[in-house]
């Protein structure tokens, strides 16, 4: 592979035998690429780029290894053109799946002027040391591109930067291993060229790589896949929160986290919402709900964790805020979704919610906040609802203050 030198061969040769591993090892990666995206509900569709650089690389190392075609030419042009455009989809799955520019434009220009210097140093200059240098150089070239838009994966996670340094040893390689291996032998007839450090070097290195490489991505993948799955698993998709079982196992955790610090509890429960549903129908109670996820996650801090709990009841804990601080969210999100709009609704009055706010005590559980928070819910409903009902404190209502804490979205 990557010297275009057109080998002839009339059997298979024991090296031909040997090298055809190579071919056969990609060809079962590119089917288990195939196999992790389909299992992966088919959304990573870099994995298809990825099992398609795979299969054309061994589709480029057969027609070499058993010289198809026949004419030397066109074999070194042939599988060269097979290798650079299997490059070229790696590269492109690779800075897909790291949401990084792919050079497309580049990296076709770098495929033509190779192709025509493989030409060139073929029909009208022959020298098969050229070619090799040029193919090879070329391969660098591309994958060091591609390294260096995905750079910042070197800081990453402990998969990321495994690949980054793997793929970026792989670029270097094709220049390093052309640089020591080639010699004037490879010119001196098919036999010579099967017996050069270089085809043999070639041969090794490439087959470490695909595997390396192949491995280390099949992980990545199956990382994100078990991502997206616990995603699915934890979040509502109607209002993008926490549902209430990884609410719960989130909030546990923060008390443990943060059991020396003040802890408060709002929860929220849309009003008359029955009554939307059915004046409305059920698409106007989902853009309701949707909203009102859209609110919360404005207004919480990136440490606070919002779920939707029930049909129409959200809760927001807030680690380090004291009862003053969270009444001031709730009232926010209360004063929002009062004057959000609903097109679906027009014409009605504005949608309200009544929320109920507790401060953690000292050695109380999850549950018992939950008891005494859900109590200040009920109160608020009772007092004619819209409004936030504060345990010991009485309502708050009306403009709120903005809390010393920065508001992000919800990091989940």
């Amino acid at each position: 592979m990557l010297h275009g030198s057109g080998i002839f061969a009339l059997h298979l040769t024991d090296t031909q035998i040997l090298t055809l591993g190579s071919p056969a090892v990609s060809i079962l990666f590119s089917f288990g690429f195939v196999l992790v995206w389909n299992y992966g509900r088919r959304r990573a569709q870099y994995l298809l780029l990825i099992s398609a650089s795979f299969f054309v690389y061994a589709l480029a190392a057969i027609s070499q290894i058993l010289y198809i075609p026949r004419d030397s030419g066109l074999n070194a042009l042939f599988s060269g053109g097979l290798f650079l455009f299997s490059l070229l989809l790696l590269s492109s799955g690779v800075t897909k799946r790291y949401r990084a520019h792919f050079d497309g434009v580049l990296h076709g220009l770098a495929v033509i002027a190779t192709l025509l210097a493989l030409a060139y140093f073929y029909y009208e200059q022959p020298d098969v040391v050229v070619r090799i240098y040029v193919l090879n150089f070329s391969v660098a070239g591309m994958v060091l591109l591609s390294a260096f838009r995905i750079r910042t994966i070197s800081r990453g996670a402990l998969i990321d930067r495994t690949f980054f340094w793997v793929y970026l040893l792989f670029g270097i390689s094709f220049i390093v291993r052309t640089s020591l291996s080639v010699t004037k032998a490879v010119s001196n007839g098919a036999s010579a060229f099967l017996a050069s450090p270089f085809w043999l070097a070639l041969q090794m290195s490439l087959l470490l790589f695909a595997i390396l490489l192949a491995m280390v991505l099949l992980a990545a993948a199956m990382l994100d896949i078990i991502s997206v799955l616990q995603h699915d698993r934890n979040i509502d998709d109607l209002t993008k929160l926490h549902n209430r079982r990884s609410f719960e196992e989130r909030s546990l955790r923060k008390l443990v986290a943060h059991r020396n610090e003040s802890i408060c509890l709002v929860l929220c429960d849309l009003d008359h919402f029955k009554v939307i549903n059915d004046s409305f129908g059920h698409h106007a109670g989902d853009m309701v709900l949707m909203e009102c996820g859209n609110i919360i996650r404005r207004c919480i801090r990136k440490n606070d964790i919002a779920g939707r709990f029930g049909g129409e009841e959200f809760v927001v804990l807030m680690p380090n805020t004291s009862l003053a601080g969270a009444a001031r969210l709730a009232d926010r999100i209360r004063a929002e979704l009062a004057d959000a709009n609903f097109p679906a609704m027009t014409g009605v009055h504005p949608v309200t919610a009544s929320f109920g706010v507790a401060e953690l005590l000292p050695n109380e559980s999850l549950s018992d906040l939950f008891r005494r928070t859900d109590t200040m819910l009920y109160a608020a409903k009772k007092e004619g609802r819209n409004r936030v009902m504060l345990d010991g404190a009485g309502t708050v209502s009306g403009h709120i203050e903005e809390d010393a804490n920065d508001v992000v979205p919800l990091s989940t």
